[in-house]
């Protein structure tokens, strides 16, 4: 899976996901724990579940965009 191409929507959206996690999410507090943090902005506004919103988290947009295509080579390349 790392080497899946995404949209700019998709790292756009991920960038909003990590800005808003990082402004309410609280280690230790329940009260505002990742699902919390889901259910009360995240879900309302994006309208994704919660296995989505964790994988959000995992995209790291500044090296995605940066990857390099990768050239595949062809049946009727000459070597």
């Amino acid at each position: 899976m790392a080497n899946k191409k995404r949209h700019k929507s998709t790292l756009t959206r991920a960038e909003k996901i990590k800005s808003l996690t990082a402004l309410h999410y609280e280690a230790g507090n329940q009260a505002k724990c990742y699902k919390a943090v889901w259910r009360r902005w995240i879900e309302p506004e994006f309208g994704i579940c919660y296995r989505t919103y964790l994988n959000m988290l995992g995209i790291e947009p500044e090296t995605e965009q940066e990857r390099p295509n990768v050239i595949t080579p062809s049946l009727f390349d000459e070597l």
